[in-house]
């Protein structure tokens, strides 16, 4: 085989050389987050540790603006659902100083908040199944019967919930 002149021991030249996904992520996350006028993506990715779970679950950075030719004292846009809005901003001040806290500079001077139902969860609440319906009576007796001559406590407990969920699982497809 003749020896190619243009293949290095780091990989193919001619393409790059061969990275892992992960580096080429930033690369193209950081087209979409800057058009919201993020600089990086790490006030998304890092919102429910800078503001906490309870409040992550019901409000999410929609953009940063800043003036003109500034990268700091910005102005951070929340989308917030109901009554979390009101919580928001009486935390405004402490919220400004987490998030400036967590970039290391002075990145955001003020919060402003809008007020409008969040897509995640809207979507949340419409995916969640209706509960399964109860299994027959009699089937779950005829179960009892079957694990009878199982002698240990703790196993008959798990396959009888077990046998419970399976009943469960075929009355709903019956219906």
């Amino acid at each position: 085989m003749a020896d190619r002149s243009d293949k290095t021991e780091k990989g193919d030249t001619r393409y790059g050389g061969t990275r892992p996904l992960a580096a080429l992520v930033p690369g193209i996350a950081k087209k979409a987050v800057g058009k919201r006028g993020f600089t990086d993506a790490r006030i998304l990715n890092d919102w429910e540790n800078i503001v906490g779970p309870d409040v992550a679950a019901h409000a999410h950075p929609d953009r940063l603006s800043f003036q003109k030719g500034k990268r700091d004292g910005g102005i951070l846009h929340i989308r917030a659902e109901g009554p979390i809005a009101l919580e928001l901003q009486h935390l405004e001040p402490l919220l400004i100083e987490r998030i400036n806290a967590h970039f290391g500079y002075r990145a955001v001077d003020g919060i402003r908040l809008h007020q409008v139902p969040l897509e995640r969860t809207a979507k949340a609440k419409a995916k969640k199944a209706p509960p399964l319906p109860p299994p027959d009576p009699g089937q779950i007796a005829a179960l009892q019967d079957q694990l009878k001559s199982v002698e240990d406590p703790e196993l008959r407990a798990i396959l009888e919930r077990i046998g419970k969920s399976i009943l469960q699982r075929d009355a709903k497809s019956k219906a």
